[in-house]
């Protein structure tokens, strides 16, 4: 349920230190994702099997590193909603995002029933 206090100075700080501890985070990983999907200290095994495990995995760290991408994006935007005065603020409904959504996923941009309603194709 979305709430209708905004948040105070002091929260919106701890907001935006969470956010860049998760850009830090995720940086690393996109960093680390990057160097083992595309670096050239992971060559594709010939004949011995391993060719498609080499496949795989690095199949996976590209799906890793888009996931990773998106979110860097989604928490920079987030640092913006900060800077222009409207993080916390539902884009679907626009009332304010319950502030424990707000500790567990402080790059939302959606209350947990109009996210409900996005994944569903609703909104």
């Amino acid at each position: 349920m979305a709430s209708t206090k905004k948040l105070t100075p002091k929260e919106l700080q701890e907001a935006e230190e969470r956010l860049r501890t998760m850009l830090q985070i995720v940086s690393g990983d996109i960093d680390q994702l990057e160097e083992e999907a595309l670096g050239e200290d992971n060559p594709i095994a010939d004949t011995t099997g391993e060719a498609g495990t080499d496949s795989f995995s690095m199949e996976m760290n590209l799906e890793l590193l888009e996931r990773d991408e998106n979110t860097l994006r989604e928490i920079y935007e987030a640092l913006d909603r900060i800077k222009d005065g409207t993080y916390g603020i539902c884009e679907g409904c626009e009332c304010m995002i319950g502030k424990e959504r707000l500790k567990a996923m402080p790059h939302t941009r959606n209350c947990i029933d109009c996210q409900r309603k996005a994944e569903q194709g609703l909104l």
